[in-house]
Formats: C-alpha cells, structure tokens, sequence
C-alpha cells in the first residue's frame, strides 16, 4: 500500500483517565509536535464532580499565552451544566460563572485556584495554549484587587444558531481582538447530521495563511472513545482522503489546501473545535 503524503496531519485522540475528584474524568493531551510542529498544545477532557481542581496548588503562571474554555458536554451549547469559581491574577481576585465561558489568561498573568462548586451535568473544558509545549509555575498571593481588575479577561461565549443540515447546528466564534488580541481564533460548533459540511463549495479546497487544528470530540456522556459520527476529509491537490470514526485532530500547516468535510453517517452529535494561529478567521478558495 503506497504511503499517504499528508498521514502525519490526521491523528486520532486517544482519551485516558483522568486525575480524578474534581479534575477531569477522562481527558486527552495533545503538544505541538504531534500537529505538525505547531505552536499549540491543548488539554480536552470531561468533568462531573465538585471541588477544586488542584487542591493546595493556588496559583500558577506559563510563559505562553492561554485559553480556558468552559462548556456544556451535552446536546445544548447553551448550557454549561456547573457553577464555576476561577481566581485570576497575583491577587487571586476570584471570579464566579455558571455559563459557557472563554478566559483569556495572557503569558505571565497567573490563574487558579479553579473551583466547581456545583454540577448538575457533566461538562467539557478545554486547555489551549500558544506554544508547542506544556510549561507552567507557581505565583504566590500577592495583594488585593477592588474585584473587577480582571473581570475584561472572562468571554461569555457567544452561541448562535448555525446553518444546519451537515454544518453545525449550533456554534461560537471568536477573534484574536475578542480574546485581548491574542494570536488565535476560535470557531466551536455542535453537529448532528451527514453530509457534506459547506456544500456550496463543494468542489473547492480552501487554505489558510496560518495553521490551524480541527478537534473532532464525542459528547457521548458514556462514551467518549467514538466520535459518533464517521468522517471524511481529503486533504492537498492529491486529495489524499481520509475516514475516520474516532475523536481526532487534523492539522493543517499554513497553506495546506483541504476540502469540505463530509460525515457520512452519524449516530449522534459530535462536537468540532476550530483553532487558527492566526488573529482573524481568514480563507481563501483554490
């Protein structure tokens, strides 16, 4: 069997057991060597108890940029399922949400403790940092705030209906200005039938000027090594495809054209994390 020139770009998730109490319950890390060499690494997992995240541990700092992303593990966008605490800064300043939320924590700027006071269902966070690799240290509690010092840094996230059919049902969007102007945009969409997503474009690849990852994750509560869905993308002028069933990244190096993507079946929604390097969603079709 000839060797596929793009195989590299496509690598399935493999989800593990989490650290247990409040932490996560199962969660996968993927580093920027596994994408292609990319300056990202992100952490996704499912969580269902409360508590804090890392007892003992207060505050930490990494010399990269990051996102916290809160969401709902289920058939809503909409829905985050859990009351959250998240201190942010040297002073700890805490912070309370009960919504789907996106925190921006900019290089330096200390976060934590991160706390789940309630949960009522089983919800999904992600880890997303602009750096090939995990590093972080710990801040001490320096000071006090007047409490709003750095409520600019926590993004309601700003759900909307989607177009439907194959594209997503429901989705989010945010721009590097959105996110304290950060290297980064996000898209975020939950999906729950086949087809080809974009179809107008049918025949068309498109291409980015930056790189950019797909992550393709279950919302099945019981099961989260199925994506639920089974998916096609073919990627280059050679339109290399590839089929997948199982959670995964695709990662496209700056310039990489790929096509629109097709589920050809689905047995329930799945949901699709859209990362681009870049400040601004930007695409062009060849």
């Amino acid at each position: 069997m000839a060797v596929k020139k793009y195989t590299k770009l496509v690598k399935e998730l493999e989800f593990r057991k989490g650290g247990g109490g409040a932490n996560a319950r199962e969660l996968v890390f993927v580093q920027g060597e596994e994408m292609a060499g990319f300056d990202l690494n992100f952490i996704v997992g499912v969580y269902d108890s409360p508590g804090d995240w890392a007892p003992g541990r207060g505050a930490h700092t990494h010399p990269f940029d990051e996102l916290l992303v809160f969401f709902g593990y289920n058939n809503d966008m909409t829905y985050l399922g859990s009351d959250m605490e998240l201190a942010m800064g040297k002073e700890q300043e805490r912070h309370k949400f009960s919504a789907p939320m996106v925190v921006v924590a900019p290089k330096g700027v200390p976060h934590c403790p991160l706390v789940t006071e309630k949960v009522y269902h089983q919800f999904g966070h992600f880890h997303i940092a602009l750096s090939a690799k995990y590093a972080g240290e710990p801040a001490p509690l320096e000071g006090k705030t007047n409490g709003n010092q750095y409520t600019h840094l926590f993004k309601k996230m700003p759900i909307k209906p989607g177009l439907g059919g194959a594209d997503a049902r429901q989705m989010m969007s945010l721009s590097g200005t959105e996110l304290e102007g950060l290297n980064i945009n996000l898209m975020m969409g939950l999906f729950d039938k086949a087809g080809q997503w974009d179809a107008k474009n049918s025949k068309k690849a498109h291409l980015h000027p930056y790189d950019e990852a797909l992550v393709f994750f279950s919302l099945e509560e019981s099961d989260l090594s199925h994506l639920g869905a089974e998916m096609t993308v073919e990627i280059g002028n050679e339109h290399e495809k590839y089929t997948f069933n199982k959670p995964a990244v695709l990662a496209f190096p700056k310039g990489t054209p790929h096509f629109p993507i097709t589920c050809n079946k689905v047995e329930r929604p799945y949901a699709v994390m859209q990362i681009g390097l870049g400040p601004k969603y930007k695409s062009t079709w060849v």
